[in-house]
């Protein structure tokens, strides 16, 4: 054996272990064989290679983040497809009554809205009237007109008679708008004096005023109390220069004064009692009657009666009630009212008084007995 055959020998003994070896490498790179060697050329196409691959990485990192922008847009859009209305009140000249409310809510839903309640104003209109919210904002207008306040109710008066000179007179007008209140004028009568407030506001309150008046030829109006004695026989008027009553009074009658008129024509009147007047002549002051009023009346006569009728005096005015002829007055009857009679009384000097049912007498020329 040579030298070179045993160096071969020797080789081919350890070949397998070196062979063993490169297989190891092999698995650890599989395609080692087949890649090629580094150049500055293959180094240049590899980081391209690279970039290329990070760039398309960077688009689709890209590309994600927009179609998520896009889903999170559209969801935010979806949740805030909201609409708002604007409710604005006016009145009738174009002024904010009140301060305007804005509701908001989801496009297509029913409004939710309660109309405010406004006490001094009543709606009258509503333009562009709407119940579910729209794409776009809208606005709604809501007109009012304001309450008329309670009424000023007028009064004419006669202050020395009580009577009603004209029909009462109502005036009226929007809450807080001013009002003045004149006397009316009423011919043959002035202006004394009056009650309640004659100018002011309207508001929720009925006022009431009252005129008061007086002749006017009526100079003084004087309330007296106090007796006279007549010296000779008095016609009785309605009124100061009125109309003179069926009856009059008989002379040396002592009656009660409840008033005293002095007249533009320097005539004087005196009052005895309701609308009954005489003039203040022929007569003097007297004493309260201790018995008769009148002196020469010592006796009557009374015969029972079952009769009715009816009061004949002066439309609506009344004549005196008395408790017995020529006695103190104790109630009054209005024209037209029904009586009952029960007795006639005759006095000495041929007068007849009817009896009504014991409450008072009254003079037989104030009724109209009704006919059996």
């Amino acid at each position: 054996m040579t030298f070179f055959s045993w160096i071969k020998k020797q080789l081919q003994m350890i070949t397998p272990t070196i062979r063993s070896d490169r297989r190891k490498r092999r698995s650890r790179h599989p395609d080692y064989h087949q890649k090629k060697k580094l150049t500055p050329e293959n180094n240049f196409e590899s980081d391209q290679t690279d970039t290329q691959q990070t760039n398309q990485s960077k688009t689709n990192d890209t590309l994600k983040n927009e179609d998520d922008s896009l889903n999170t847009f559209q969801n935010t859009t979806s949740f805030e497809m909201q609409s708002q209305v604007i409710f604005t009140y006016l009145d009738e000249n174009d002024r904010q009554i009140s301060s305007s409310d804005i509701i908001r809510g989801i496009v297509g839903e029913n409004i939710q809205f309660k109309l405010p309640d406004f006490s001094d104003y009543y709606l009258t209109s509503i333009e562009n009237f709407t119940h579910k919210f729209e794409k776009s904002d809208q606005e709604v207008t809501l007109r009012f007109a304001l309450k008329n306040g309670l009424p000023i109710m007028i009064y004419c008066l006669d202050t020395d008679t009580g009577q009603i000179l004209k029909s009462v007179q109502i005036i009226s007008g929007k809450l807080g708008q001013s009002y003045t209140v004149n006397a009316p004028k009423i011919n043959g009568f002035r202006v004394i004096s009056s009650t309640g407030p004659t100018f002011g506001h309207f508001d929720h309150q009925t006022q009431g005023v009252i005129f008061a008046y007086r002749r006017t030829h009526w100079e003084t109006v004087q309330p007296v109390e106090y007796f006279v004695k007549l010296k000779d026989a008095h016609d009785v008027y309605d009124s100061p220069q009125g109309r003179s009553l069926k009856t009059g009074l008989p002379a040396r009658i002592i009656i009660k004064i409840f008033a005293r008129i002095d007249l533009s024509d320097k005539s004087s009147w005196l009052n005895i009692g309701g609308f009954e007047w005489i003039k203040n002549s022929n007569l003097e002051p007297s004493d309260p009657p201790i018995h008769n009023l009148i002196d020469t009346i010592t006796k009557t006569s009374r015969n029972p009666a079952r009769l009715a009728g009816t009061i004949d005096y002066v439309p609506n005015k009344a004549i005196a009630v008395f408790d017995k002829p020529y006695g103190n007055k104790i109630n009054a009857l209005i024209h037209g009212s029904r009586v009952s009679i029960s007795a006639t009384i005759v006095d000495d000097q041929n007068l007849i008084w009817y009896e009504l049912n014991g409450n008072g007498v009254v003079p037989k020329m104030y009724v109209i007995v009704d006919r059996s």
